[in-house]
């Protein structure tokens, strides 16, 4: 009996501390989660949302944050979501997924513009200080991507995932040449027919909202967009290169892309994202390279005016 008693006692102990410890770790989290979306706002984040809730014990930690939304000053991103809801553990306290559901995304001034009735990501922060992050949809049967550079609207994807991770040490690098990057990602989409994949890095200073001001300080501190890799393949062609981009004066893109284009339908499903067509590669030829150059607000491919550009920021 005697021992039966002290078996429970220690149970019973065991219990309050981990009740206790749950506790602690979540009301951490739910006063974190508050203070995060207050710096967002005031870095001049336009940044909206209802009550935050807690739940999940014992097993989960879960913060629920209804009716969110979240924009940048001019027309940079603007997300919401009817509700989003956070997900961790008491032992994996550096971790959390994300539930976001009927999201609404547009991107640069609408040029990138998606629907989603379930979103979910992974939160991961590092050893280092900074953060992980993967984007994805569980299934795209209601995921619409309404607008997007060189697709059809409305096309629908079979598959995509985004992936972020940001750097907290910024400054000039070992050469002190350029910038750290402060943000690298890869994008992963699939059609049907087609598989597109980049992956990159942005150089210079932090950008925390979509103005002027904060652009052009990117820019004017030496600011640059690196696609180390852009694949685009299917339709029995493909097109690789890479690209570096930045912004001139009046905030449109400035750089070049060297690309390699193989078999004609490559190349011309290249031009047909800017209404264009072209019989200058004959079909069954291995390869071609092809240069893409962004200068004096004009696109030019192998040196053939595409498009005007438009500044990416009013």
């Amino acid at each position: 009996m005697t021992k039966m008693r002290g078996i429970l006692g220690v149970l019973v102990l065991a219990v309050l501390v981990y009740s206790g410890l749950w506790h602690t770790t979540a009301f951490q989290a739910e006063k974190q989660a508050a203070t995060t979306l207050a710096g967002w706002r005031d870095l001049g984040l336009r940044i909206e949302h209802g009550k935050i809730k807690l739940s999940g014990f014992p097993y989960r930690m879960v913060l629920t944050i209804d009716g969110i939304s979240l924009r940048t000053r001019e027309a940079g991103l603007d997300f919401g979501a009817d509700s989003v809801m956070l997900v961790s553990h008491l032992w994996t306290p550096g971790h959390w997924v994300a539930e976001a559901r009927n999201v609404k995304a547009l991107f640069a001034g609408g040029a990138l513009e998606a629907t989603d009735g379930y979103m979910r990501s992974s939160y991961r922060r590092m050893k280092d200080g900074g953060a992980r992050i993967v984007v994805d949809s569980l299934s795209t049967e209601d995921f619409s991507l309404v607008a997007a550079p060189g697709l059809q609207p409305g096309v629908s994807l079979e598959n995509w995932e985004l992936y972020l991770r940001n750097n907290p040490t910024t400054g000039a690098n070992g050469d002190g040449l350029y910038e750290n990057r402060f943000l690298d990602f890869k994008l992963t989409f699939e059609t049907k027919t087609q598989r597109f994949d980049t992956e990159g890095g942005i150089m210079g200073p932090p950008v925390t909202d979509w103005t002027k001001a904060s652009i052009g300080s990117w820019r004017d501190a030496g600011g640059l967009l690196e696609l180390d890799k852009i694949s685009l393949s299917g339709d029995g062609g493909a097109l690789t290169g890479n690209a570096s981009l930045t912004l001139d004066e009046t905030f449109r893109l400035l750089g070049s892309a060297s690309l390699q284009v193989s078999e004609k339908d490559a190349l011309g499903a290249l031009l047909g994202v800017f209404g264009r067509q072209t019989t200058s590669v004959p079909a069954g030829t291995v390869a071609e390279q092809v240069s893409v150059m962004m200068q004096m607000g004009t696109l030019t491919i192998n040196g053939e005016p595409i498009i005007s550009l438009m500044p990416v920021v009013n």
